[in-house]
């Protein structure tokens, strides 16, 4: 144990180097005044990195499922970091950031997030939640750490230098990483595995799809997401335009990613005391307040005001992935929780589409954020709609609210 308490607080410092994924907003201004390029254009490279981090968590979770190798799978993701940041530093045009940053990076980062979030978590078998917890919460913290140093690079030795920079760290440290994971890894046993009682409700994941509870809560978790990386991709120009300096505004993004991270944990507690139930609509509760504070604040133009609803909205879409893991278990049983979860993962494909290529199609019409913003509101009244309808046809449907499968 002793041995690998270092080597989990190592896995901590690259679960926050991998967050950066999450602070594209950063970049954003210094690349559209070096090109000239639209909010709506440069949004949809970030749009383009959320895409390719879901592929990214899908395929490694199938690709590590079959090999087994923390050290193949971590230069895999090592070697696209490094090649996407590299390129990406001595880009041209817009569509060279589509590619490397957006596809390699991002695809990169998902690579990598499925092998750390999952090796860990099995040095600590009593305490599962917390460590995982505190890796989610590292990923939220990237943004806002990492995206400041950022910020202060560009400053000193321009966009371009900080790309190089940031694929030489991340290709190191990942490889690194995958160096000492791999030093962890045990072989399979040939006994077959006993499964529990608990196994016999369980639905394949093609029972689960084709229930409406879960159609439900899949329409939910899009709009949750959506509205998340609709502000994430575009809190630190919005700042800017507020009046806000350019590491002011990095570290707003970053405290949306910290409450991002903190949510996960937070909503992870709540879950545990007051059930589905309560969690769900609290969440779409505070959900609906953020999303009216941040509309506020970009109405009267008030930093603070803003800051205020990015906590909120970064708790929220943080309780995402908590939820969404611990609903899934509960509705549908653990013998199939990998490839369900999976599954359901893939709503922030749609959310990365949804959010931040609207946010930046209403910004370049109207020239100001307050259209977009009020549209997150709607987001939020259609939220507290649908979680009606999850619980509803959840209860129809015959899904337990109230037995634990985890054991």
């Amino acid at each position: 144990m002793n041995r690998k308490i270092p080597m989990f607080v190592f896995t901590l410092i690259a679960m926050l180097c991998l967050g950066l994924v999450y602070g594209w907003s950063i970049f954003v201004v210094p690349l559209e005044t070096e090109f000239g390029w639209q909010r709506s254009q440069t949004s949809l490279t970030f749009t383009i990195s959320m895409i390719a981090m879901t592929l990214g968590i899908m395929a490694g979770g199938q690709f590590n499922k079959r090999k087994d190798k923390a050290l193949l799978s971590l230069l895999i993701a090592a070697i696209l970091l490094f090649a996407g940041f590299a390129a990406a530093s001595r880009a041209q045009a817009l569509m060279h950031f589509y590619i490397f940053y957006g596809m390699f990076c991002g695809f990169g980062v998902g690579f990598a997030y499925v092998e750390m979030i999952a090796i860990p978590s099995k040095w600590f078998p009593g305490k599962q939640g917390l460590s995982s917890g505190m890796l989610m919460m590292c990923f939220g913290l990237g943004a806002m750490i990492l995206g400041t140093v950022c910020s202060a690079l560009m400053n000193a030795i321009g966009w371009r230098t900080t790309f190089l920079i940031l694929g030489i760290l991340f290709g190191i440290l990942i490889l690194a990483e995958g160096v000492m994971l791999q030093s962890t890894v045990k072989p399979k046993s040939n006994k077959p595995e006993k499964k529990s009682e608990s196994e016999a409700g369980s639905l394949t994941t093609g029972q689960m799809t084709r229930s409406s509870d879960f159609k439900a809560l899949y329409v939910w978790l899009i709009f949750i997401s959506a509205a998340g990386l609709a502000l994430m991709g575009h809190i630190a120009p919005c700042a800017i335009q507020m009046g806000a300096g350019g590491e002011l505004a990095a570290v707003i993004a970053g405290i949306v990613s910290v409450s991002n991270g903190a949510g996960r944990i937070v909503y992870g507690l709540l879950y545990d005391k007051l059930g589905v139930k309560k969690t769900l609509l609290l969440i779409c509760a505070i959900f609906l307040i953020a999303a009216v504070t941040i509309a506020a604040a970009v109405t009267v133009e008030s930093l603070p005001l803003l800051i205020a609803g990015c906590i909120l909205v970064g708790l929220s879409f943080g309780a995402a992935p908590t939820s969404s893991s611990a609903v899934v278990i509960r509705f549908y049983g653990p013998r199939y929780f990998s490839s369900n979860f999976g599954i359901i993962s893939t709503q922030l494909i749609i959310a990365a589409l949804l959010g931040p290529m609207l946010a930046g199609k209403l910004y370049t019409m109207t020239g100001n954020y307050i259209a977009t913003f009020y549209g997150v509101v709607g987001l939020g009244i259609l939220s507290l709609a649908v979680v009606f309808a999850v619980l509803r046809l959840a209860g129809k449907n015959g899904r337990s609210l109230d037995k634990d499968y985890s054991n």
